[in-house]
């Protein structure tokens, strides 16, 4: 039989268990013990439940702004890019020139007068030499008849001045002849005057023959004397008409030159073209009062203009001035002749710089043989020339212009937009040339938002950029 439980007993003796915990304390504490611990486990659950219920809308936020983020990344802003293209290898630059004839010449009248008849008119070909007008010259006229007569009395003196020496020439000649005569007699008379000296010592002859042939001897004398002197009176007088003779060739010589010096003037009465061209002036008619020379007084009487070949004259920029060299090749186009090129070629290249305007003055000759193109007309002179450095170009699209310089935004492989400070080289006309801040094939953004922003993600798309024949980029 089981042992009766007494209230004495153990509990653990009388359940065969373990004693709960508090066992071993008063029975009055037990439901004290237990109300604590249901308030630790109902503070507990609040706590946890006040944790959780604030944290979540925090957990519902981050969740929110990661699935915007990712929604952003998917769906990033979408730009248009393209890549900086290099430069042309061979640079071409256009100029303005001025068209000129490669001769051009006004003529004025030479002498004075009355314009008689004229034979061309504005727009004719003439040819070197053709009479253009005559002028009518009496004044001119009357001083070559005057001069015509002084230069036939300067001949007929010359004439006679020539005959005086002439004869003063015979004469000398005979005042020689009649030396050598008398020289002759004289050494005859000496050679019989010694004889008769000896004769008339040995007795041969007498004195009076020896006196007469001394005295023959002495009249010799006196003749050579006498020659002689009309010898050196001839030759005296040779002298004198040969200097008349000079003086009468110098008097013909200046009537003469008179004469010419007149006759050239008269020459002047017809107005001839000095070369072959075209009259581009003519500002005279029959009648009209002439007055010789090119003062402003005076006006032209035609302009003659050498048309065949023109020349251009462009002033070149100092930057451009190591690739301008004689010989080299220039295209032209005019505003006449929209859809033609023409060819031309530098003949003249100035030795200098002008210190004003920083340009070089250059000369270009175009063959104009069908004579289309005219003086004066505006032409653009195109030159190429091998660029040492060639730079990034873009099209002007990409430029953003603000308060503190001109920016550009590219695309990193990343596709990451980053922005650039750039300096304009050139304005290409719809295309710039970079000289900083992006390089050769960077993704440039076209026509940028004002959404961009630096780091900012996005989705490039590129658009094609191509070059033309002269290996220009363009986009």
């Amino acid at each position: 039989m089981q042992t009766e439980r007494t209230s004495d007993q153990p509990y653990a003796e009388r359940s065969g268990q373990q004693p709960p915990p508090g066992d071993g304390k008063p029975p009055q504490q037990q439901p004290a013990m237990r109300h604590q611990a249901v308030l630790i486990v109902c503070a507990t659950i609040i706590i946890s439940a006040l944790i959780v219920f604030g944290a979540l809308p925090r957990i519902t936020q981050e969740r929110a702004l990661v699935d915007h983020t990712k929604q952003q990344v998917g769906q990033a802003m979408s730009v248009s890019v393209v890549q900086a293209q290099p430069g042309p290898a061979i640079e071409t630059f256009t100029l303005p020139g001025s068209t000129e004839a490669i001769q051009d010449a006004p003529i004025y009248a030479r002498v004075n007068g009355y314009l008689h008849q004229r034979y061309a008119n504005i727009g004719d070909v003439v040819k070197k030499g053709q009479i253009l007008a005559d002028i009518d010259t009496p004044e001119v006229d009357q001083q070559v008849s005057a001069a015509s007569s002084n230069v036939e009395q300067a001949k007929a003196a010359l004439d006679n001045a020539k005959e005086a020496l002439t004869k003063s020439q015979a004469d000398e000649r005979t005042a020689s002849s009649n030396v050598t005569k008398a020289k002759t007699d004289l050494d005859y008379a000496a050679d019989e005057d010694r004889r008769y000296k000896e004769l008339a010592k040995q007795g041969a002859v007498s004195l009076e023959d020896e006196d007469t042939r001394h005295q023959t001897y002495n009249d010799a004398m006196s003749t050579l004397d006498g020659a002689q002197s009309a010898q050196r009176s001839a030759h005296a007088s040779v002298n004198s008409a040969r200097a008349a003779v000079h003086v009468a060739q110098a008097s013909l010589n200046a009537v003469q030159a008179q004469l010419q010096q007149f006759r050239a003037t008269q020459s002047f009465k017809r107005v001839v073209a000095l070369f072959d061209g075209v009259v581009t002036r003519r500002n005279v008619d029959a009648g009209a009062l002439i007055t010789s020379g090119s003062n402003s007084s005076n006006s032209i009487l035609f302009e003659i203009a050498k048309t065949d070949v023109l020349r251009v004259i462009v002033y070149v920029p100092e930057q451009y001035v190591p690739y301008i060299k004689d010989g080299e090749n220039a295209h032209l186009r005019f505003q006449e002749y929209a859809n033609r090129e023409f060819d031309g070629t530098i003949a003249n290249v100035s030795g200098g710089v002008d210190p004003t305007s920083r340009t070089l003055q250059v000369e270009i000759h175009i063959p104009n043989s069908k004579h289309e193109l005219l003086p004066g007309m505006y032409a653009q002179v195109s030159f190429q020339a091998p660029k040492k450095v060639r730079l990034p170009v873009v099209p002007a699209t990409t430029l953003q212009t603000r308060a503190d310089g001109g920016f550009m935004y590219t695309v990193d492989q990343n596709n990451i937009v980053h922005m650039h400070k750039v300096e304009i080289a050139r304005d290409l006309g719809g295309q710039f040339e970079v000289m900083r801040g992006i390089g050769i094939g960077d993704l440039v953004i076209v026509s940028p938002s004002d959404r961009l922003q630096e780091g900012m993600t996005v989705t490039p798309v590129k658009t094609a950029a191509s070059q033309d024949e002269s290996g220009k980029p363009k986009s």
